[in-house]
């Protein structure tokens, strides 16, 4: 079962990816896309990428300018709070410096009164498929849902040095992402890797809500407390145990049961006894026994190169 990320009260707010209730909606839409293209201002709408609790994503062109076109749902355009919350991606992916691997936008408006962002295309595939890729035709009728492919060390420390750098840089400018899981993480075939996905970041400090994975998310944002650097760490922190591993750490099927887990299981010591020490550094429970912040965990993880 794929991870799917969770919004509680008091946001109630959808969150963007809430993808596994939703995955029927998307799988329909997908099927009618040529009946479904449309022009969404200045942007032709080609093709339906995924369908979430916030909004739905397209892949489209302007004058062979091509982008993925996030937009809100419709009826979500007068609901305060999801206004909110895209306005914060939309103000991210416009306004932060450009970093070369964290996801930028091509421009961020509305389209009467739907607010959009065009969002420049990560190449390659995320993480998740290249960790957990699908079964081949031939095995389909037996998949194996443990399957999974374990990568060499120095792919492993490229890899997750990349998610820190990109952390590191909104963290460096006062935000945390709160979702970085593999599936937001875009490896291309060269490992250039991208953090895509601003729909739940926040300003350092932020709380009060329930939003993220559920096998990715620090036990502070299982208890809906303030989130910092040290939230993210967290997630990169499981991200690296699984690169590592080629298994998943916390995900238990049922997000309730993958965030208990989060906050009470331990994670198991790791072969490479080096890359252990760092990943349970950054896996503490309490944030204030942590690793601080991406910078650091990529610091720690530059010297095993």
């Amino acid at each position: 079962m794929r991870d799917v990320t969770v919004s509680v009260p008091p946001a109630r707010v959808p969150s963007d990816a809430d993808g596994a209730r939703m995955c029927r909606r998307a799988t329909d839409a997908m099927d009618a896309t040529d009946a479904m293209r449309e022009h969404f201002g200045t942007w032709q709408l080609d093709t339906l990428i995924a369908v979430g609790g916030l909004g739905e994503i397209w892949r489209s062109n302007r004058n062979e300018e091509i982008a993925a076109v996030k937009r809100l749902h419709t009826h979500l355009i007068r609901h305060p709070d999801a206004l909110a919350q895209f306005a914060v991606e939309q103000r991210l992916a416009t306004g932060l410096p450009r970093h070369p691997n964290l996801v930028h936008a091509v421009e961020a408006d509305a389209v009467d009164g739907r607010p959009y962002v065009a969002l420049a295309l990560a190449p390659g595939e995320d993480l998740r498929r290249l960790l957990h890729p699908p079964p081949r035709p031939a095995s389909a009728a037996r998949p194996d849902p443990a399957a999974s492919v374990v990568l060499p060390r120095a792919r492993v420390i490229a890899i997750a040095i990349a998610a820190c750098d990109a952390a590191a840089h909104l963290h460096r400018h006062g935000f945390v992402h709160g979702d970085i899981n593999p599936g937001n993480l875009v490896v291309a075939i060269d490992d250039h890797v991208t953090l895509v996905d601003l729909g739940v970041a926040r300003e350092i400090g932020g709380g009060g809500a329930v939003r993220g994975t559920p096998a990715y998310m620090a036990p502070e944002q299982v208890r809906g407390e303030r989130w910092t650097p040290a939230t993210d760490v967290f997630a990169l922190g499981v991200v690296l145990w699984e690169l590592v591993a080629g298994a998943r750490l916390f995900h238990r099927g049922p997000p309730w049961l993958s965030m208990a887990a989060v906050v009470e299981a331990p994670a198991p010591p790791l072969g490479d006894p080096a890359l252990d020490a760092i990943a349970q550094a950054a896996l503490a429970k309490d944030p204030a026994h942590r690793i601080a912040g991406a910078g650091e965990l990529a610091q720690r993880l530059l010297a095993q190169r």
